[in-house]
């Protein structure tokens, strides 16, 4: 039948139906508005395609914003750290007796900040705490460590309990046993699989060790991850139910655990003590030094750098062609470094150039620089030509002690560049200063314990200018006085090192216990 107006009418319009969007995903699945698979504890569309995955809202958080219509943006915005972790925390529902709940939560809201030090880094904050939601292992490993830093806090703070402090490092150890015996069991049950649950493990009884100063143990469990991480980055792990390099989590031991296990090796090297570790397995030796994009990636290419460089600085002077060939090698890396990293800085926001991570790496690179140059020569007095340098380290140094209240981190910090200076600098009065810097402002970082430290300076300092009588500068300490090696076994558990010095004049005197 034929219409009247002759024209058939438009269908009605289809309205879109409005639903709520689901607020179950991660933070970057949800401002990139692509469905997050919710894979736990980081989702696999972030981790295959090279994204950093910033875990997922609580289930308290869900159903409080879920009734609320404000503005998309709101959930867009990226936390700052400390929120990141509160977001992630809020949701564990851990069934645990009081203690091990309170050590938990220490954890949580001190160690996992204190162990970045003076830089940014989730591993602590984020990852192993999303790690702790299923694997019993890793969250043993945590309770026990979080224990032993407050027991470290009761016996560094201001007012000591050193009975407290005794009590609960007694009880940090049956922890830490219980842990490592879950651990075997993990091990035991998956092989290569679940391969980073191994490593975040093994890392985390790494820092336990260097916590209580069992520098041995902690050096086994490094040595154990960095053969696991040799042994699977070159395919010479079983692949039958092993972690794939290309499963998300082969992508997070790539991207996030093998760069934490370096800035480890790092550590452990710069002590000036002979630690036989089998770094080159780990280490990319970088023939050329590209260009940085973030402080991120500066970082992870100094530590490669450092951990590669620092040993040769404090091994027997350079003799053989080889020796010198290698030296000029490291000294060019550096030297390629340090202009990116000025190029890098001359863009980026000053707050970002003048940040403490930006003039620690310096500092670092300072150092490094000045211990390579000075390995060439075999006189002590060469040092005397860095006078500015030392004086600069010093003066930057103070200012990033005075603006930090951490006693222990695990990451790169102030110690190690305050004790070279103190051990190499022979001004009376910029050596002095590193030192009561080091007694002042008392922490611990990694393998380095400022009041040891500083014990044995002084105990250097009065070798070198004994019978000197007034020192004014370096020139009133002859070569023939300087300290040219050291030998030293440590006990930092009990605070004790056992030091024999070697003066360059051919002096060596006798073994010396010291303890602070």
């Amino acid at each position: 039948m034929a219409d009247d107006g002759g024209s058939v009418p438009a269908p009605p319009q289809r309205k879109r139906a409005k639903h709520t969007r689901s607020r179950l995903g991660c933070g970057v699945c949800r401002i990139r508005r692509v469905r997050c698979d919710l894979e736990r504890p980081l989702c696999k569309r972030c981790t295959s395609t090279g994204r950093t995955c910033d875990g997922y809202p609580a289930p308290a958080e869900i159903s409080n914003d879920a009734s609320t219509d404000g503005p998309a943006t709101q959930e867009l915005v990226p936390r700052p750290q400390p929120q990141i972790l509160e977001m992630t925390l809020r949701g564990l529902d851990f069934s645990l007796p009081a203690q091990a709940g309170r050590s938990l939560h220490f954890f949580q809201h001190n160690t996992a900040l204190e162990f970045a030090g003076y830089f940014t880094s989730d591993l602590w904050s984020n990852l192993v705490l999303q790690v702790c939601r299923r694997e019993s292992c890793v969250k043993q490993m945590v309770v026990a460590l979080g224990l032993l830093h407050e027991s470290f806090h009761h016996d560094h703070g201001g007012a000591k309990n050193l009975t407290t402090a005794k009590a609960m490092r007694q009880k940090a150890t049956n922890e830490y046993a219980l842990g490592i015996k879950l651990l075997n069991s993990h091990i035991a049950a998956q092989g290569w699989a679940s391969l980073d649950i191994t490593l975040i493990c093994s890392m985390l009884c790494v820092a336990f060790e260097w916590l209580r100063g069992d520098y041995v143990s902690a050096q086994t469990h490094l040595w154990s991850s960095i053969s696991i991480l040799s042994q699977w980055n070159k395919r010479k792990a079983p692949l039958l139910n092993g972690t794939s390099l290309s499963s998300p989590s082969g992508h997070l031991i790539q991207t996030r655990l093998r760069p934490a296990c370096t800035s480890f090796v790092l550590q452990a090297r710069s002590m000036p003590i002979h630690f036989t570790l089998p770094w080159h397995l780990i280490l990319d030796v970088q023939n050329e030094i590209e260009s940085f994009h973030s402080l991120q990636e500066a970082r992870h290419s100094l530590d490669m750098l450092l951990a590669d460089a620092l040993p040769e600085t404090m091994a027997v002077k350079a003799r053989s062609r080889a020796d010198y060939r290698r030296v000029e090698e490291i000294a060019s890396r550096l030297t390629q470094w340090s202009h990116h990293f000025g190029d890098y800085l001359a863009t980026c926001p000053p707050n970002e150039a003048s940040s403490a991570p930006a003039v620690i790496m310096k500092l670092w690179h300072t150092t490094a620089r000045i211990l390579l140059t000075a390995c060439l020569n075999t006189d002590e007095t060469i040092f005397d030509d860095f006078f500015p340098e030392f004086t600069e380290i010093v003066e930057k140094t103070e200012h990033l002690l005075s603006s930090s209240s951490t006693k222990f981190s695990i990451d790169i910090g102030v110690v190690p560049l305050l004790y070279y200076v103190a051990l190499k600098c022979r001004h009376p009065r910029v050596r002095r200063q590193a030192i009561k810097m080091l007694i002042d402002y008392p922490r611990r970082e990694a393998v380095w314990d400022s009041l040891g430290a500083a014990c044995v300076l002084e105990e250097i300092l009065t070798v070198e200018e004994r019978g000197l009588g007034e020192i004014h500068s370096h020139l009133d300490v002859p070569s023939s006085s300087r300290v040219c090696h050291m030998y030293a076994r440590m006990d930092m558990e009990n605070r004790r090192i056992r030091v024999t010095l070697e003066q360059q004049g051919g002096t060596c005197n006798e073994e010396k216990v010291l303890t602070w």
